[in-house]
Protein backbone atom coordinates (compact mmCIF):
# COMPACT_ATOMS: atom_id res chain seq x y z
CA UNK A 1 0.00 0.00 0.00
CA UNK A 2 2.85 2.35 0.87
CA UNK A 3 4.61 1.74 -2.42
CA UNK A 4 1.38 2.27 -4.32
CA UNK A 5 0.73 5.52 -2.48
CA UNK A 6 4.32 6.62 -3.06
CA UNK A 7 4.09 5.80 -6.77
CA UNK A 8 0.82 7.74 -7.05
CA UNK A 9 2.37 10.73 -5.29
CA UNK A 10 5.41 10.59 -7.56
CA UNK A 11 3.21 10.36 -10.64
CA UNK A 12 1.13 13.31 -9.41
CA UNK A 13 4.25 15.37 -8.76
CA UNK A 14 5.65 14.61 -12.22
CA UNK A 15 2.35 15.61 -13.81
CA UNK A 16 2.24 18.87 -11.85
CA UNK A 17 5.89 19.58 -12.64
CA UNK A 18 5.26 19.14 -16.36
CA UNK A 19 2.40 21.65 -16.24
CA UNK A 20 4.55 24.06 -14.22
CA UNK A 21 7.48 23.81 -16.61
CA UNK A 22 5.13 24.29 -19.56
CA UNK A 23 3.77 27.49 -17.99
CA UNK A 24 7.16 29.03 -17.26
CA UNK A 25 8.46 28.12 -20.72
CA UNK A 26 5.69 30.31 -22.14
CA UNK A 27 6.62 33.13 -19.73
CA UNK A 28 10.27 32.94 -20.78
CA UNK A 29 9.20 32.93 -24.43
CA UNK A 30 7.10 36.04 -23.77
CA UNK A 31 10.12 37.90 -22.40
CA UNK A 32 12.28 36.97 -25.38
CA UNK A 33 9.62 37.55 -28.03
CA UNK A 34 8.55 40.89 -26.57
CA UNK A 35 12.17 42.03 -26.24
CA UNK A 36 12.72 41.16 -29.90
CA UNK A 37 9.49 42.87 -30.96
CA UNK A 38 10.02 46.19 -29.17
CA UNK A 39 13.65 46.46 -30.32
CA UNK A 40 12.83 45.82 -34.00
CA UNK A 41 9.56 46.74 -35.69
CA UNK A 42 6.89 46.99 -32.98
CA UNK A 43 6.20 49.37 -30.10
CA UNK A 44 4.82 48.49 -26.65
CA UNK A 45 1.53 50.04 -27.81
CA UNK A 46 1.39 47.62 -30.76
CA UNK A 47 2.27 44.58 -28.60
CA UNK A 48 -0.45 45.47 -26.11
CA UNK A 49 -3.06 45.99 -28.83
CA UNK A 50 -2.29 42.65 -30.52
CA UNK A 51 -2.41 40.82 -27.19
CA UNK A 52 -5.78 42.07 -26.00
CA UNK A 53 -7.44 42.17 -29.42
CA UNK A 54 -6.80 38.43 -29.74
CA UNK A 55 -7.40 37.40 -26.12
CA UNK A 56 -10.43 39.67 -25.73
CA UNK A 57 -12.10 38.20 -28.81
CA UNK A 58 -11.38 34.59 -27.87
CA UNK A 59 -12.46 35.00 -24.23
CA UNK A 60 -15.53 37.17 -24.93
CA UNK A 61 -17.91 34.15 -24.85
CA UNK A 62 -16.89 33.46 -21.23
CA UNK A 63 -17.77 37.02 -20.20
CA UNK A 64 -21.03 36.89 -22.15
CA UNK A 65 -21.93 33.65 -20.41
CA UNK A 66 -20.70 34.41 -16.87
CA UNK A 67 -20.72 38.21 -16.79
CA UNK A 68 -18.22 40.55 -15.13
CA UNK A 69 -18.82 39.21 -11.58
CA UNK A 70 -19.24 42.75 -10.25
CA UNK A 71 -21.82 41.82 -7.61
CA UNK A 72 -19.90 38.76 -6.46
CA UNK A 73 -16.39 40.22 -6.37
CA UNK A 74 -16.95 43.97 -6.12
CA UNK A 75 -15.87 46.76 -8.44
CA UNK A 76 -12.76 47.86 -6.46
CA UNK A 77 -11.30 44.34 -6.45
CA UNK A 78 -12.05 43.86 -10.15
CA UNK A 79 -10.41 47.21 -10.83
CA UNK A 80 -7.18 46.04 -9.17
CA UNK A 81 -7.30 42.75 -11.11
CA UNK A 82 -7.77 44.53 -14.45
CA UNK A 83 -5.07 47.06 -13.64
CA UNK A 84 -2.55 44.53 -12.35
CA UNK A 85 -2.82 42.03 -15.21
CA UNK A 86 -4.22 44.23 -17.96
CA UNK A 87 -3.04 47.09 -20.13
CA UNK A 88 -0.91 48.93 -17.52
CA UNK A 89 1.10 45.80 -16.71
CA UNK A 90 1.69 44.86 -20.36
CA UNK A 91 2.61 48.42 -21.38
CA UNK A 92 5.03 48.84 -18.49
CA UNK A 93 6.68 45.42 -18.89
CA UNK A 94 7.00 45.62 -22.67
CA UNK A 95 8.15 49.24 -22.47
CA UNK A 96 10.87 48.23 -20.01
CA UNK A 97 12.19 45.69 -22.50
CA UNK A 98 13.08 48.58 -24.80
CA UNK A 99 15.70 49.72 -22.30
CA UNK A 100 17.05 46.59 -20.58
CA UNK A 101 17.96 43.04 -21.66
CA UNK A 102 15.66 40.04 -21.40
CA UNK A 103 17.73 38.50 -18.58
CA UNK A 104 17.08 41.59 -16.46
CA UNK A 105 13.35 41.17 -17.01
CA UNK A 106 13.56 37.54 -15.94
CA UNK A 107 15.24 38.53 -12.69
CA UNK A 108 13.35 41.70 -11.84
CA UNK A 109 9.73 40.83 -12.69
CA UNK A 110 9.23 37.27 -11.32
CA UNK A 111 12.18 37.87 -8.98
CA UNK A 112 10.79 40.88 -7.12
CA UNK A 113 7.14 39.88 -7.32
CA UNK A 114 7.34 37.75 -4.11
CA UNK A 115 8.67 40.82 -2.28
CA UNK A 116 5.74 42.93 -3.41
CA UNK A 117 3.25 40.11 -2.75
CA UNK A 118 4.59 39.60 0.77
CA UNK A 119 4.41 43.32 1.50
CA UNK A 120 0.89 43.70 0.12
CA UNK A 121 -0.31 40.51 1.81
CA UNK A 122 1.04 41.67 5.18
CA UNK A 123 -0.61 45.07 4.83
CA UNK A 124 -3.98 44.09 3.32
CA UNK A 125 -4.41 40.41 4.22
CA UNK A 126 -2.53 40.48 7.55
CA UNK A 127 -0.38 37.49 6.60
CA UNK A 128 2.67 36.52 8.65
CA UNK A 129 5.97 35.53 7.04
CA UNK A 130 7.85 32.66 8.73
CA UNK A 131 11.63 32.27 9.12
CA UNK A 132 12.54 30.36 5.94
CA UNK A 133 10.36 32.54 3.74
CA UNK A 134 11.84 35.62 5.39
CA UNK A 135 15.34 34.41 4.49
CA UNK A 136 14.23 33.89 0.90
CA UNK A 137 12.74 37.38 0.72
CA UNK A 138 16.00 38.86 2.03
CA UNK A 139 18.02 36.98 -0.59
CA UNK A 140 16.06 38.53 -3.46
CA UNK A 141 17.20 42.15 -2.99
CA UNK A 142 20.76 40.92 -2.38
CA UNK A 143 20.69 39.13 -5.73
CA UNK A 144 19.15 42.16 -7.42
CA UNK A 145 21.88 44.46 -6.12
CA UNK A 146 24.52 42.03 -7.42
CA UNK A 147 22.71 41.64 -10.73
CA UNK A 148 21.73 45.20 -11.59
CA UNK A 149 23.85 47.24 -9.20
CA UNK A 150 26.20 48.43 -11.93
CA UNK A 151 23.29 49.22 -14.23
CA UNK A 152 21.73 51.48 -11.61
CA UNK A 153 24.75 53.79 -11.77
CA UNK A 154 25.48 53.33 -15.48
CA UNK A 155 23.32 56.10 -16.88
CA UNK A 156 24.86 55.86 -20.34
CA UNK A 157 23.39 52.40 -21.01
CA UNK A 158 19.91 53.49 -19.97
CA UNK A 159 19.32 50.17 -18.21
CA UNK A 160 18.13 52.00 -15.08
CA UNK A 161 14.95 53.06 -16.90
CA UNK A 162 14.13 49.45 -17.73
CA UNK A 163 14.94 48.37 -14.17
CA UNK A 164 12.54 50.87 -12.65
CA UNK A 165 9.81 49.83 -15.09
CA UNK A 166 10.42 46.13 -14.36
CA UNK A 167 10.00 46.80 -10.64
CA UNK A 168 6.76 48.68 -11.38
CA UNK A 169 5.51 45.82 -13.56
CA UNK A 170 6.27 43.37 -10.74
CA UNK A 171 4.22 45.55 -8.38
CA UNK A 172 1.32 45.49 -10.86
CA UNK A 173 1.37 41.69 -11.09
CA UNK A 174 1.75 41.36 -7.32
CA UNK A 175 -1.37 43.53 -6.89
CA UNK A 176 -3.21 41.21 -9.27
CA UNK A 177 -1.99 38.17 -7.32
CA UNK A 178 -3.12 39.50 -3.95
CA UNK A 179 -6.45 40.67 -5.38
CA UNK A 180 -7.00 37.23 -6.95
CA UNK A 181 -6.52 35.60 -3.55
CA UNK A 182 -9.52 37.51 -2.26
CA UNK A 183 -11.51 37.17 -5.49
CA UNK A 184 -10.97 33.39 -5.71
CA UNK A 185 -12.51 33.00 -2.26
CA UNK A 186 -15.60 34.63 -3.76
CA UNK A 187 -15.75 32.13 -6.62
CA UNK A 188 -13.79 33.91 -9.37
CA UNK A 189 -11.80 31.31 -11.34
CA UNK A 190 -8.48 32.12 -13.08
CA UNK A 191 -9.96 31.63 -16.55
CA UNK A 192 -12.95 33.86 -15.75
CA UNK A 193 -10.57 36.49 -14.37
CA UNK A 194 -8.41 36.29 -17.52
CA UNK A 195 -11.54 36.71 -19.64
CA UNK A 196 -12.64 39.80 -17.69
CA UNK A 197 -9.17 41.34 -17.86
CA UNK A 198 -8.85 40.69 -21.59
CA UNK A 199 -12.32 41.93 -22.56
CA UNK A 200 -12.19 45.04 -20.37
CA UNK A 201 -8.69 45.84 -21.68
CA UNK A 202 -9.74 45.37 -25.30
CA UNK A 203 -12.89 47.49 -24.93
CA UNK A 204 -11.16 50.59 -23.57
CA UNK A 205 -7.63 50.27 -24.94
CA UNK A 206 -8.19 49.42 -28.61
CA UNK A 207 -10.12 52.65 -29.42
CA UNK A 208 -7.49 54.71 -27.57
CA UNK A 209 -4.74 52.91 -29.46
CA UNK A 210 -6.46 53.32 -32.83
CA UNK A 211 -7.13 57.07 -32.54
CA UNK A 212 -4.60 58.55 -30.13
CA UNK A 213 -1.45 56.43 -29.77
CA UNK A 214 1.51 56.20 -32.18
CA UNK A 215 1.72 53.11 -34.40
CA UNK A 216 4.70 51.16 -35.68
CA UNK A 217 2.71 48.13 -36.70
CA UNK A 218 2.87 49.10 -40.40
CA UNK A 219 6.64 48.55 -40.27
CA UNK A 220 6.23 44.91 -39.23
CA UNK A 221 5.71 42.01 -41.62
CA UNK A 222 2.53 39.94 -41.55
CA UNK A 223 4.56 37.04 -40.19
CA UNK A 224 5.80 39.04 -37.22
CA UNK A 225 2.30 40.35 -36.53
CA UNK A 226 0.83 36.84 -36.69
CA UNK A 227 3.46 35.36 -34.37
CA UNK A 228 3.10 38.14 -31.83
CA UNK A 229 -0.71 37.99 -31.93
CA UNK A 230 -0.89 34.21 -31.49
CA UNK A 231 1.78 34.05 -28.80
CA UNK A 232 0.68 37.11 -26.83
CA UNK A 233 -3.06 36.59 -27.17
CA UNK A 234 -3.33 32.80 -26.95
CA UNK A 235 -0.26 31.27 -25.34
CA UNK A 236 0.50 33.97 -22.77
CA UNK A 237 -3.02 35.15 -21.96
CA UNK A 238 -4.81 31.78 -22.02
CA UNK A 239 -2.59 28.69 -22.28
CA UNK A 240 0.02 29.70 -19.69
CA UNK A 241 -2.72 30.68 -17.25
CA UNK A 242 -4.40 27.30 -17.63
CA UNK A 243 -1.07 25.45 -17.30
CA UNK A 244 -0.08 27.40 -14.19
CA UNK A 245 -3.49 26.90 -12.59
CA UNK A 246 -3.24 23.18 -13.39
CA UNK A 247 0.19 22.94 -11.73
CA UNK A 248 -1.10 24.72 -8.63
CA UNK A 249 -4.17 22.48 -8.47
CA UNK A 250 -1.97 19.35 -8.53
CA UNK A 251 0.98 20.48 -6.40
CA UNK A 252 -0.57 23.15 -4.22
CA UNK A 253 0.13 26.88 -4.22
CA UNK A 254 3.63 26.72 -2.72
CA UNK A 255 5.11 24.07 -4.98
CA UNK A 256 3.21 25.31 -8.02
CA UNK A 257 4.44 28.88 -7.62
CA UNK A 258 8.02 27.70 -7.02
CA UNK A 259 8.47 27.11 -10.75
CA UNK A 260 8.63 30.90 -11.19
CA UNK A 261 12.08 30.67 -9.59
CA UNK A 262 13.34 29.07 -12.81
CA UNK A 263 12.34 32.03 -15.00
CA UNK A 264 15.42 34.21 -14.30
CA UNK A 265 17.86 31.42 -15.13
CA UNK A 266 16.00 30.24 -18.23
CA UNK A 267 15.52 33.79 -19.54
CA UNK A 268 19.21 34.54 -19.10
CA UNK A 269 20.36 31.32 -20.77
CA UNK A 270 17.86 31.55 -23.65
CA UNK A 271 18.77 35.18 -24.36
CA UNK A 272 22.38 34.23 -25.10
CA UNK A 273 21.78 32.30 -28.38
CA UNK A 274 18.46 33.91 -29.36
CA UNK A 275 19.15 37.60 -28.69
CA UNK A 276 22.92 37.65 -28.35
CA UNK A 277 22.68 39.08 -24.81
CA UNK A 278 25.69 37.66 -22.96
CA UNK A 279 25.53 38.25 -19.18
CA UNK A 280 28.46 39.54 -17.17
CA UNK A 281 30.14 37.10 -14.72
CA UNK A 282 28.52 38.84 -11.73
CA UNK A 283 25.10 38.35 -13.30
CA UNK A 284 25.27 34.61 -12.67
CA UNK A 285 25.71 35.14 -8.92
CA UNK A 286 22.92 37.69 -8.80
CA UNK A 287 20.46 35.50 -10.67
CA UNK A 288 21.40 32.51 -8.50
CA UNK A 289 20.58 34.50 -5.36
CA UNK A 290 17.28 35.72 -6.83
CA UNK A 291 16.34 32.18 -7.91
CA UNK A 292 17.05 30.65 -4.51
CA UNK A 293 15.27 33.54 -2.83
CA UNK A 294 12.13 33.08 -4.92
CA UNK A 295 12.22 29.32 -4.26
CA UNK A 296 12.44 29.78 -0.49
CA UNK A 297 9.99 32.67 -0.28
CA UNK A 298 7.35 30.76 -2.25
CA UNK A 299 7.11 28.18 0.55
CA UNK A 300 8.22 25.38 -1.77
CA UNK A 301 11.09 24.43 0.56
CA UNK A 302 8.71 23.53 3.37
CA UNK A 303 6.33 21.79 0.98
CA UNK A 304 9.10 19.54 -0.36
CA UNK A 305 10.21 18.61 3.18
CA UNK A 306 6.64 17.65 4.06
CA UNK A 307 6.50 15.33 1.05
Amino acid sequence: MLSTTSAAARSSYISGAIWGLFAISIWVGWILLTRYGVTTSLSPYDITALRFACAGLLLLPIVLRQGFAIRRVGLPLLGVICFGAGVPYVLIASGALQFAPAAHAGALVPGTMPLWVALLAMVFLHEKIDGVRRIGLLMIPVGIVIFVGAGLTDFLSGYWRGHLLFLTAALCWASFTVAMRSASSKGLTPLHAAAIVSVVSAVWYLPVYAFFLPHRIAEASWGVIAVQTIYQGIFVSIVSLFAYAKAVSILGASLGSSFASLVPVLAMLAAIPLLGEVPAPSDYFGIAAVTVGVFLSSGAYQAILRR
